[in-house]
């Protein structure tokens, strides 16, 4: 007779369909839950050298750039006080050789004087001989030196002409001075506008990135603690909780099963020396006497009532089990409302970053308010220096006015009387119009290549702000990039619940105390099935318990079933994805 019927409810393969779906949602569980950790790894990295990539460009932009503009800033402060405290060497200079003409011209005026009186005292001397008749070829011989000496005059008057055609491309030299002038403080006011909101973006950049790495810096460790603290507490509860369930059913079952293990099956649940020695007592036992299958009766009546309260005991432990899934919805629910306090303190930093932007606008209206002041110092210097050119381009048509004149007064008055100064006037005529002309070229070359110097570095500060503001530029995509990994590590950690390997833990666990349970009873089984065996009325005595085990069997299969079922439903409510909150 086959009695392979004893060991039905102890064979591995009966039910091999849900426990191998266990274990392929658990694999695939395991690896979607390492791949998601690599890939947390792998962005967390990258959003670590990111940002060490951008404190390091904001040092160096500190440590170089903004020094370098500091020190500019001074240095034109430093000169902007220098030319509104005293003015440019320019002025001075063309002072001192108006100055320098005004004495010439003073000298040149005393000279003629000299010449007139010479002139006058020969006219007297002449006058008395001009009765004599052997005199006239002297006066005519006179006259025509008179004649050459009005030529000569009219030589030194177009000299004097030309000397007033320079005075007037000096002029117009001095008025292209002023509207270069004008064009350098145009180039300062933008250069002024170009620094302020370099600094205005430097100083929005840098507090954004400070604030962007303390929020970062607080909302990943955080989460990581909060995450990893919610774990472990969920853990050690989830594993004490099953433990000691476990634990407890173990004992009662053992307990329960130890009177009928003494001659029927091994030890159940972690007693299978124990059993062993009851059943080679009651192998004794049976072959000492044959009364001993009366008792043997009576035993198996008792061991299927205490099958029965073993039923009705994995129905409580099925019932508990139900009560473990509900307390595991409100686990769910405990960490729902913890994301929930988690995006009420995302939102409080939102708001503080809110406010700290609108405590730097007023920062930025404070700064706007100085460049409008800096503006109207720099309006009041323009004014003064106007002021100035206007007072020296008085006084020079005025000093030029009475020059003028005295020329004036001086040609009418040597008109028909010069007549030995005529070498002597030319020569030092011609060498202040040497020296004028020397020193007017030597000046407006000289403030030719200052302007185009300073034009060449004008042209190398508006190069570098041109590079800042590109470097600004790309800062904030790098900004908009972080804020972007930012958010994918948001969805990330929102996913973190949908990935615990809660589920497959209490699924190892079970499957294991399952094997080792079913590896035990099936080595009871094969002993107690040799033992039947061996007796010589091991028919009546097989169909005997074969109406006894296979009822229980029956429903003991049953109730593993309904059990494997339902952690089933279990696992897949746990790797089911929840839904990502707004």
């Amino acid at each position: 007779m086959d009695h392979s019927s004893h060991t039905t409810l102890l064979q591995a393969g009966g039910h091999t369909n849900i426990p191998d779906r266990m274990r392929e949602l658990l694999a695939r569980a395991a690896q979607d839950h390492v791949y998601e950790q690599r890939t947390q790894g792998a962005v967390l990295d990258e959003i670590r050298q990111r940002l060490e990539g951008m404190e390091w460009l904001l040092r160096e932009v500190r440590e170089r750039e903004l020094g370098g503009l500091s020190g500019t800033l001074e240095t034109v402060n430093g000169r902007l006080d220098d030319i509104a405290a005293k003015p440019p060497m320019w002025a001075e200079g063309l002072a001192q050789h108006v100055e320098a003409v005004r004495d010439h011209v003073d000298a040149v005026g005393e000279q003629v004087g000299t010449v007139d009186a010479r002139v006058e005292s020969v006219t007297q001397r002449v006058a008395p001989l001009g009765e004599l008749a052997t005199m006239w070829a002297d006066l005519t011989t006179i006259g025509g030196g008179v004649e050459e000496t009005l030529k000569r005059l009219e030589t030194v008057l177009d000299s004097s002409e030309g000397i007033a055609r320079r005075m007037g491309d000096f002029a117009a030299t001095l008025s292209q001075l002023h509207s270069s002038m004008e064009v350098a403080a145009g180039r300062f006011t933008r250069l002024d506008k170009s620094i302020a909101e370099l600094a205005s973006r430097t100083d929005h950049v840098e507090g954004v990135l400070a604030e962007l790495s303390a929020g970062l810096d607080g909302r990943l460790s955080a989460t990581a603690e909060l995450v990893g603290a919610q774990l472990d507490e969920r853990l050690a509860a989830t594993q004490q909780h099953f433990g000691t369930r476990l634990d407890d059913a173990e004992h009662r079952l053992t307990g329960q099963l130890q009177d009928a293990e003494q001659r029927v099956t091994g030890r159940l649940d972690g007693r299978l020396k124990a059993i062993e020695s009851r059943l080679d007592g009651v192998d004794g036992r049976i072959e000492a006497t044959g009364e001993g299958f009366a008792d043997l009766d009576g035993r198996l009546d008792g061991i299927d009532g205490r099958i029965t309260a073993i039923d009705s005991r994995l129905t409580t432990v099925d019932q508990r089990v139900v009560s473990v899934d509900g307390r595991l919805g409100a686990i769910d629910g405990r960490m729902d409302g913890r994301f929930t306090t988690l995006d009420d303190r995302v939102a409080a930093t939102d708001q503080h970053l809110s406010e700290a932007a609108t405590r730097n606008e007023g920062r930025f209206n404070h700064l706007d308010n100085n460049l409008e002041s800096l503006d109207e110092r720099i309006g009041e210097l323009e004014e003064h220096l106007t002021t100035r050119f206007d007072q020296v381009d008085s006084t020079v048509n005025g000093r030029f006015n009475t020059v003028d004149t005295k020329l004036a007064a001086g040609f009418e008055t040597v008109s028909g009387r010069i007549e030995a100064v005529d070498g002597t006037v030319t020569t030092r005529l011609d060498t202040i119009d040497s020296g004028l002309d020397t020193r007017f070229t030597a000046v407006n070359s000289s403030l030719q290549t200052r302007f185009d110097t300073v034009g060449t570095r004008f042209d190398g500060v508006d190069g570098r702000l041109t590079d800042l503001a590109a470097r600004a530029e790309q800062a904030g995509e790098q900004l908009e990039n972080v804020d972007d990994r930012v958010e994918a590590v948001n969805q990330r950690v929102g996913q973190l619940p949908a990935t615990l390997a809660i589920g497959e833990r209490i699924d190892e666990l079970l499957a294991a105390q399952t094997a080792d349970q079913a590896q035990r009873l099936t080595a009871a089984a094969a002993a107690l099935t040799e033992i039947v065996q061996a007796r010589p009325d091991r028919d009546e005595l097989t169909q005997t318990v074969t109406g006894i085990v296979h009822p229980a069997t029956t429903g003991l299969t049953k109730r593993l079933g309904a059990l494997e079922e339902t952690m089933l439903a279990l696992a897949e409510a746990l790797l089911r994805p929840t839904r990502p909150k707004d």
